[in-house]
This record gives structure tokens, C-alpha cells and sequence, in this order.
């Protein structure tokens, strides 16, 4: 029996919800199974409204960042960190394909979105770098990738593109620095799990509906 796409995305959507529970609670395979379901499941919601592939091949990508993000240790970290470098590149080759530069001399907010994106990462950066030790360079990589990913979905007829891959980039510099700056014990850490999921699993949620063109008959 076929699953509906409406049943995917609020599937999706609970479980989203649901794994707020386990923020902060040690790795364990309950905690690595909530996390990766919500965003595998929008990834059944992209497949079910035929959406691109590359929207799909982004998502995959994605949970099994989560898959490995769920776990500790650097080598845990290192693949998750993979993972979503190889799902930034699927969103930025989609969104070239659906490109329609005109809109950057039509809209003059996609200039200053774009102004502001590479200011938000020349003083993170910097900062990140100081902090990352080893993961300097890999830190500095992901960086320029995911701001690469957000210029480009400035090409994008849809505002909503940019919102979530702005979104996106918020998530992954709340959780860089809580990474690497941020002591474990500081409240301001703790607070910071909450955003890095909301703000990630939101942005996921905003591209895909913006990108999933069908779904617009949900």
C-alpha cells in the first residue's frame, strides 16, 4: 500500500518534534534512530512527490550526517561533518539547475542577503578557527561551502530557498561554536542544542517544500 506524501511529512514533522526529548541525553540507539528518522522521512515525502533527485540525494545525505552527528568521538564527527558537506553540494548543484540569475537585478534584498552572508562568515570564521585545533582546515572548507550554498539559492526565484539555506547556515554556526567555543557546562551551550535542532530541522523542512515543487497539490 503507498504511503501518501501528506503522511511522510507529518510522520517527519512529529518525530521532529519528538527528538527535542533527547537532546542532550548520552548516544544511545534510540537517540540515533529519533534523530535520523525526521529528516529520512522528508526524504520519503521528497520521493513521493517525485521531487529532484538532487533534493533527495541532499536529504540522505543529511540523515546520515545525523546518523553520525548522534554519536560521539572525532571520527563520528568527521563523517557527519562529510556528510553534510556532500549535501550542501547536492542544494547548491540544484539550485544551479534551477537558476534564474535576472532576479538579482529585479529584487535589490537578494544583494544585501548576499552581502550580509559573507560578513556573518568572514567574522565567524576567523573565531572558529582559532578554536577548532586540528579541524581547522576542514572547519574553514565547510564554511565556504555552506555560505556557496546560500549565495546560490539567492538565484533562485523562490525567497523561500534562501530562507531556508540561510536558516541552514544559522544552524551550523550555533553549532560550531558550541563545538568549539562554548564550555559543555555554560547554559548558553545547553540553550544552544534546542536551536541547532529547531533551526536545522526547520530549514530542511523549508527547503524541502520550496524545492519539492508538487507539493504544492498536499
Amino acid at each position: 500500500m503507498e504511503i501518501s506524501s501528506a503522511v511522510w511529512l507529518w510522520l517527519s514533522v512529529a518525530l521532529g518534534l519528538f527528538y527535542t526529548a533527547f537532546l542532550g541525553r548520552a548516544p544511545s540507539v534510540l537517540r540515533t534512530v529519533s534523530k535520523t528518522l525526521p529528516v529520512t522521512l522528508l526524504a520519503g515525502f521528497a520521493w513521493s512527490v517525485d521531487a529532484p533527485a538532487l533534493l533527495l540525494a541532499a536529504l540522505l545525505l543529511s540523515a546520515a550526517g545525523d546518523a553520525f552527528l548522534a554519536h560521539d568521538g572525532e571520527g563520528a564527527f568527521r563523517n557527519g561533518l562529510a556528510s553534510f558537506l556532500a549535501a550542501h553540494l547536492a542544494y547548491g548543484a540544484l539550485f544551479v539547475s534551477m537558476a534564474a540569475p535576472s532576479v538579482l537585478s529585479s529584487e535589490v534584498w537578494r544583494v544585501a542577503a548576499g552581502a550580509v552572508s559573507v560578513a556573518a562568515i568572514v567574522i565567524i570564521l576567523p573565531l572558529l578557527r582559532r578554536h577548532a585545533g586540528q579541524h581547522r582546515v576542514a572547519v574553514s572548507v565547510y564554511g565556504l561551502v555552506i555560505l556557496g550554498m546560500a549565495l546560490l539559492a539567492l538565484i533562485v526565484q523562490a525567497p523561500t530557498v534562501f530562507l531556508g539555506a540561510a536558516v541552514f547556515m544559522s544552524s551550523d554556526a550555533v553549532l560550531a561554536l558550541q563545538r568549539f567555543v562554548l564550555r559543555p557546562n555554560y547554559a548558553m551551550s545547553r540553550a544552544a542544542s534546542y536551536y541547532v535542532w529547531i533551526s536545522y530541522y526547520g530549514a530542511q523542512c523549508i527547503l524541502t517544500l520550496a524545492l519539492a515543487r508538487p507539493a504544492a497539490s498536499l
